[in-house]
């Protein structure tokens, strides 16, 4: 009989449920589920991230343990989903978990103060860790860097734009957006961190970058204690070409918008991100 795997999550809000679905949908019954959990402000949620009738631990039959402590070898795979300023403490807190692989919802942290200290804690318990950049596997994002990859074009582009935008309020239709963890500065929030995709996938086309310049502040009404909009540019030398990628961040616009905009010696190349198009404007030869 084939031997399940078992999953752990910590934290199961809007994110690690749609980990969870997805998972048990490739999985199926050869799967399972345990969780260590401190809050319970998500309701159980739909593959469109509605609030449905129900209980997450009964719908996924979870086992709930209650303490980091008691996780050990027999977890195979651990999902951290809590809020972003307590991925590596959460980490560090495994204790007796050895030989297995831990999946980090992005950001990997908002600090980097105990880095170190996770660096030398996996390395000597055999932690994989991956955090999850998942955008850097959307279909169109992968087209786009077929697209770059010929020498030729790489070296026609002159710079990009990054920008991704959204109402801060609609994130999630079951919570009042005080609460949200990008809302609050002590859990991680801010613009700049929620959307790090962008910067994630400028490295992943570009390279290594320098940043030149960087702008945020509060433009909206919103009542939090974070920023809610960013500007930054950054250069990238990738094969001697140099690139200006030009991000641009905000909570607060109406209509959700999330592209990448490159801009070519002839041409001009357009990702649309939430609706899976590229789209080449030749320039016309006069």
């Amino acid at each position: 009989m084939k031997e399940k795997i078992n999953i752990m999550f910590v934290g199961l809000g809007s994110i690690g449920q749609r980990h969870l679905r997805n998972l048990k949908k490739i999985l199926k019954n050869n799967v399972r589920f345990f969780a260590f959990r401190k809050s319970r402000y998500t309701p159980l949620l739909d593959f469109n991230g509605k609030k449905i009738k129900g209980n997450v631990e009964e719908k996924y039959g979870i086992s709930v343990t209650p303490n980091l402590n008691l996780v050990n070898k027999k977890i195979h795979i651990i999902f951290i989903t809590n809020p972003t300023s307590l991925h590596i403490a959460t980490v560090l807190k495994l204790k007796n978990l050895k030989n297995a692989y831990i999946f980090i919802e992005k950001p990997l942290d908002s600090s980097l103060s105990k880095y170190q200290d996770f660096l030398k804690y996996i390395k000597k318990n055999n932690l994989k860790i991956f955090v999850g950049y998942n955008l850097r596997f959307h279909p169109g994002f992968e087209k786009l860097k077929k697209i770059i990859r010929i020498k030729k074009e790489f070296n026609k582009i002159k710079y990009a734009i990054f920008k991704c935008g959204e109402n801060l309020k609609k994130f999630h239709e079951y919570e009042n957006y005080l609460i949200s963890y990008a809302s609050n500065k002590r859990l991680g929030g801010g613009v700049n961190l929620n959307n790090s995709h962008e910067i994630d996938m400028m490295l992943d086309l570009f390279g290594n970058a320098t940043i030149l310049n960087s702008y945020k502040d509060n433009l909206s009404n919103l009542k939090i204690d974070v920023e809610d909009f960013s500007v930054s540019v950054y250069k990238s030398l990738h094969y001697k070409k140099k690139i200006i990628s030009i991000l641009i961040f905000d909570f607060f616009q109406e209509n959700k918008e999330r592209y990448i905009k490159l801009i070519c010696e002839n041409k001009e190349i357009f990702l649309d991100l939430n609706n899976f198009f590229i789209k080449i404007t030749k320039k016309k030869i006069i």
